[in-house]
């Protein structure tokens, strides 16, 4: 008679025990973070590969492969003078060119579905080498996403590679080189708190 009685009770703490670890326990959502750097890829005097990268070494880049999610703003000082650093390539082509952003030509540059671009960061010399392989997907469905070909009046005679938006990170390593892959999401990926520190 007791136990009868008490049944009913213990399904009820049982179900608010199970509702409150649900809500206290939950894993937490994927956390934003904010990632911004400026890349020299001019050709120095010496006949370097690149130069140094302002504020941030090419080992500081592998700090996106520990992230999940970022807002990116990333620009990249060009001369139209190197080869292979900074390339681009539509899905089922098997090679990539040089991107089209040089002095004079400004403007915005293709995104949409199957549109990549290729960043390389490290020479593999001084620093692991690292290259961002990146999804903008298009302006439509991903509107906090651009890459531009900007002026920037720092760098005379030189265009501004800018590369802007929100993305999911996906890494692959290999023996000589990491590749971060980008690939767009959407503010309703985000929480009101994180949308709050966007830009």
């Amino acid at each position: 008679m007791i136990r009868k009685k008490l049944t009913p009770y213990a399904l009820m703490l049982f179900a608010g025990c199970f509702v409150l670890s649900s809500t206290v326990f939950a894993p937490p959502t994927f956390a934003l973070e904010v990632f911004t750097a400026e890349v020299d890829k001019r050709v120095t005097k010496e006949k370097s590969a690149t130069r140094s990268l302002f504020q941030k070494k090419g080992d500081d880049f592998l700090a996106l492969a520990k992230r999940k999610q970022v807002y990116l703003d990333v620009k990249v000082v060009l001369d139209n003078k190197k080869r292979y650093q900074v390339m681009t390539r539509t899905e089922g082509d098997t090679r990539r060119y040089n991107v089209g952003c040089r002095f004079g030509s400004w403007g915005q540059l293709p995104m949409g579905y199957g549109i990549e671009y290729f960043i390389k960061i490290g020479d593999g010399k001084n620093s692991r080498e690292v290259n961002i392989v990146l999804y903008p997907g298009s302006r439509t469905d991903h509107p906090d996403n651009d890459i531009s070909c900007v002026y920037d009046k720092r760098y005379a005679k030189s265009a501004v590679l800018r590369v802007r938006g929100l993305y999911k990170v996906t890494t692959n390593e290999y023996p000589n080189r990491t590749d971060v892959q980008l690939r767009p999401i959407s503010r309703n990926n985000l929480s009101a708190a994180e949308r709050k520190i966007l830009p």
